[in-house]
Order: structure tokens, then C-alpha cells, then sequence
């Protein structure tokens, strides 16, 4: 998986700390002042104010089974490479690491996956060339078919994605971007994540 971000909130942190302050109209000049307001406001649970920052990320091979967890969180805006248009002749897999050391214990379970899995890809591309719909031809693609998403959201669901999604109890794929991605909004805007990024290091 490979995590591009692609845009974030000009001056995310004053933006954040002036949308806080309007309530006692207090205009935030400095990052100094803005980064101790917006450590106040997340310590009180005050979180609309968070919500003025908005981050987006390219994510590109990861897997059908990721989309299907990371679209679950509906306050996020998703652009998907579709299945439906695009010819995925070149399909890419991702396999999780566990199945990667199955695979290298013995040589027939690395034959027989190949033969399987040369033997979706011969079917789907038959099915296409003999005029089969993509939309209906995808249905032989596994989940684990390599996809590109575009991902935005405003701060505050970027913290509950994190918050969820980068715990030791969730999947591994869906774990590795949460916490990619708490990496860089925390480079970005260190006021807003820094208690998500401490929670990460302990």
C-alpha cells in the first residue's frame, strides 16, 4: 500500500483555533496561541471546532477487503478505481503476510495458488474479450484485488479513524494506513494528533 497525501487545510491549526475561539470572540493570531487552544479544546472533548480541517490521501494497491472496512466510516468522501470501467487484466494481489510465509513452507501450495490464481486471471480477461460485461466479469476477482482510492475527510473523523482503525485489535492492512496516516497529520498539524500520536508510542 502506498499513501500519497494529496491536499490539507492551508494553516489547519489557526483555522482549527479560530473556529474555537469565535464562540468568545477570540482571534488567534499566533501558531504558538493556536496550538494551546486546540490541546484545550480536544482535552475537553470540544471537538466541532476540529472539524475545520480537512485532510485528503491517494491510497493506492490496496486490497477489495480494505475498501469494504474503510468505506464504512460515512463522514469521509471516497473516489474509487471502479471494477465496473476499467479493464483489470494487469490485477495485482494483496496478500497478507501470513499467507506469504504459507506460501514459502512448500512449493505445492505455491504452485496450486499460482495455477488458481493465473486461472482467475485467464477467466476474467475470456470473459471480457468473449463480451462479457467488466461490471459482471469482476465477480471473478478476489478480494484481495489490488484498488486505488482518494480519501478526504475533515480532522475530526480523522481522528475517529484513527482512534478506531489503528488499534493492535484491528486488521492489519486497515491498521497500517490509520497509523500512516496519523504519522503524517501529526507532522502537519501536531496540535490536533499529538494525544493519538503519544497513545501510539507507549
Amino acid at each position: 500500500m502506498n499513501i500519497t497525501l494529496t491536499n490539507l487545510t492551508e494553516d489547519s491549526e489557526l483555522k482549527v483555533a479560530n473556529a474555537g475561539g469565535i464562540s468568545h470572540d477570540n482571534h488567534i493570531e499566533s501558531l504558538e496561541e493556536a496550538r494551546e487552544l486546540n490541546e484545550k479544546l480536544i482535552s475537553w472533548g470540544h471537538m466541532s471546532p476540529i472539524e475545520f480541517g480537512v485532510a485528503g490521501f491517494k491510497v493506492e494497491d490496496a486490497s477489495r477487503s480494505f475498501l469494504a472496512q474503510i468505506t464504512r466510516h460515512r463522514m469521509a468522501s471516497f473516489m474509487v478505481k471502479s471494477q465496473r470501467y476499467v479493464n483489470h487484466s494487469d490485477m495485482n494481489v494483496v496478500l497478507p503476510e501470513s499467507i506469504e510465509e504459507w506460501l514459502e513452507e512448500d512449493s505445492v501450495n505455491r504452485d496450486t495458488f499460482d495455477q488458481i490464481f493465473n486461472g482467475t486471471k485467464w477467466m476474467y480477461d475470456k470473459m471480457v474479450e468473449d463480451g462479457v460485461p467488466k461490471e459482471d466479469a469482476r465477480f471473478m476477482l478476489p478480494i484481495g484485488t489490488a484498488t486505488d482510492i482518494y480519501i478526504q475527510t475533515n480532522f475530526r473523523e480523522w481522528r475517529h479513524i484513527i482512534k478506531l482503525r489503528g488499534t493492535p485489535e484491528a486488521q492489519w492492512e486497515i491498521r497500517e494506513f490509520a497509523n500512516e496516516v496519523l504519522d503524517v497529520l501529526y507532522n502537519k498539524a501536531p496540535s490536533i494528533f499529538e494525544d493519538l500520536y503519544e497513545q501510539k508510542r507507549k
